[in-house]
């Protein structure tokens, strides 16, 4: 239990955590450390243990605490989550905190600690936080890194460590930077480096240290029916009072991997929290161009609107200022919770009734769609795939677009362009791409956006086809919502939307099923579709 928790938290609470068991002992070779006198308000990790279990003791209605996996000496890495019905996992917005990734940064795992206590503590006597724990499912993981940790203050003293202790075989030097393991754009530029002796190094390769391994599974565990639950996230470090959105891999403020809509999201969230906090905003890489970060790779892999928090103006600020630090980001925090059920809202009324419905896909990352769903697809090539589609013309035209509606990435017959036009286009029947499952709010005015292109040659018929397909889940019912048909004339890749009433679906489980058929041996047939939304109710 830590030294400050009565003073921090009340008598009371202390008394309950003395009767919970601590967390099994780490291994020998991993024996708890203290800090330097002067510091001992700063939590070890069998502080930090303890208090996890005293607030779960205290709140078992509303905090859990889950094993995530283990460090490299074998400490357990601890998740807390906090939600009104803790043990369901509840179809609400998630959101996710972490910190001491960088084992010398000892204010991430302060920071964490007091979001914990914030909610676990507040529910029932604060409002806003009631309503936030009702209403999402929040996840903290309090020390990525505790083997570093407790390396840096081993023997009562600092030793300015930043690695986890992990060693590089081949080497005599012991240590990756976490911070620079992750996979999205693993090895780039920047402060990262090859060099197992670096600060910096990035691991012999991508995800080698087991600390990023329990992150990238646990992200990975909350992917439910192909769709990323975790909306936002912020990763708390140590120093410079910064608030950084992605990417940090390049200087490019929207680069290909990046929508507008996102971008201007993301500048507006990081702003506001800035805005509330006292911190400088601004996109990582404009501090240094870094690669395989957890931010870049929460935003990267799963579309998290995830955040850099760069806290205190010093490293190892003094215990005093433990309290003013993490107290000045409780409004950000809180505020970044309420926003997780739509981060793109707040960017105004319009994009919130377009982009804040019941389902919404650009197409950037894998949202949980599946082909030839049911097994009866007969087409032999142009089969639907999720890419970056390459241009195919013929004498007549552009039959195949050369780049999507945002971002890119999009469904496209074929990404490939092929020798001629004539190949990888949809031949020898129909392919179809079907979404996850969609829960329709029981209201009218629902409807279903999307915007599509559908080309081919002068031999086309009308059974050449590009359809859309409501299959509602509780009837066992496919209904045509869409078609366009083809016709013996040469149409060229065109980008069109469409918009179609949903109205009668109010209230159900639906998917969407897209389609494109080509009857033909020798025509020409290529479709894509992008930017998939259902709108929310007028």
């Amino acid at each position: 239990m830590s030294r400050t928790l009565r003073a921090r938290f009340g008598a009371g609470l202390l008394g309950l955590a003395l009767l919970l068991p601590l967390a099994a002992a780490a291994p020998a070779s991993a024996a708890a450390a203290d800090f330097p006198t002067g510091y001992t308000a700063y939590h070890t990790y069998a502080e930090m243990v303890a208090d996890i279990n005293a607030v779960v003791a205290a709140h078992p209605t509303i905090a859990q605490k889950v094993a995530i996996g283990h460090s490299y000496q074998g400490r357990t890495i601890w998740a807390v989550k906090i939600s009104d019905n803790v043990a369901v996992d509840e179809n609400e917005p998630e959101v996710l905190f972490d910190g001491l990734t960088h084992s010398d940064e000892h204010m991430g795992l302060e920071m964490t600690l007091h979001i914990m206590h914030w909610l676990a503590d507040g529910y029932g006597h604060d409002r806003r936080i009631t309503s936030i724990v009702n209403y999402r499912e929040v996840w903290i993981i309090l020390a990525v890194n505790p083997d570093g940790a407790e390396f840096d203050i081993k023997y009562g003293k600092f030793h300015f460590w930043r690695k986890n202790r992990q060693p590089t075989p081949g080497t005599t030097a012991i240590g990756t930077d976490l911070n620079r393991n992750f996979g999205y754009r693993w090895g780039g530029g920047g402060r990262t480096s090859k060099n197992p002796f670096a600060i910096t190094y990035r691991g012999p390769f991508a995800f080698s240290a087991p600390e990023t391994r329990n992150v990238r599974d646990f992200l990975a565990s909350r992917v439910v029916n192909g769709r990323q639950q975790i909306r936002a996230a912020i990763t708390f470090h140590e120093a410079g009072r910064l608030v950084m959105w992605p990417y940090g891999y390049t200087l490019t403020n929207i680069p290909g991997d990046m929508t507008v809509d996102d971008h201007n999201a993301l500048v507006s969230i990081g702003k506001h929290m800035a805005a509330t906090n006292g911190y400088r905003p601004e996109q990582a890489s404009d501090l240094y161009i870094t690669s395989g970060t957890t931010r870049d790779y929460e935003y990267g892999m799963y579309r998290i609107f995830a955040y850099t928090f760069e806290l205190s103006v010093v490293d190892y600020p003094k215990p005093w200022n433990i309290a003013p630090e993490t107290g000045r980001n409780r409004e950000a925090v809180l505020w970044l919770i309420e926003r997780a059920a739509c981060p793109l809202g707040v960017l105004g009324a319009t994009i919130r009734t377009a982009r804040c419905g019941a389902f919404d896909d650009d197409l950037e990352v894998a949202r949980g769609w599946t082909r030839n769903a049911d097994g009866t697809d007969t087409a032999t090539s142009g089969l639907w795939a999720r890419g970056a589609p390459q241009p195919t013309s013929t004498a007549a035209g552009r039959k195949q677009a050369g780049s999507v509606t945002s971002g890119r990435f999009g469904f496209v017959t074929g990404t490939a362009a092929g020798a001629s036009a004539a190949v990888n286009d949809v031949d020898g029947g129909l392919t179809s791409v079907t979404s996850p499952t969609i829960d329709l709010p029981a209201t009218t005015g629902q409807k279903l956006q999307f915007r599509y292109t559908f080309a081919h040659d002068a031999t086309a018929t009308s059974a050449d086809q590009f359809r859309v397909e409501v299959l509602d889940v509780g009837a066992a019912t496919a209904t045509g919502v869409f078609t366009a048909y083809g016709a013996p004339v040469e149409r060229n890749a065109i980008w069109k939307a469409a918009s179609i009433d949903l109205s009668a679906y109010a209230g159900r489980t639906i998917r969407l099923r897209f389609s494109a058929t080509d009857v033909g041996t020798n025509g020409i047939v290529e479709a894509a579709f992008d930017d998939v939304r259902v709108t929310r109710p007028q």
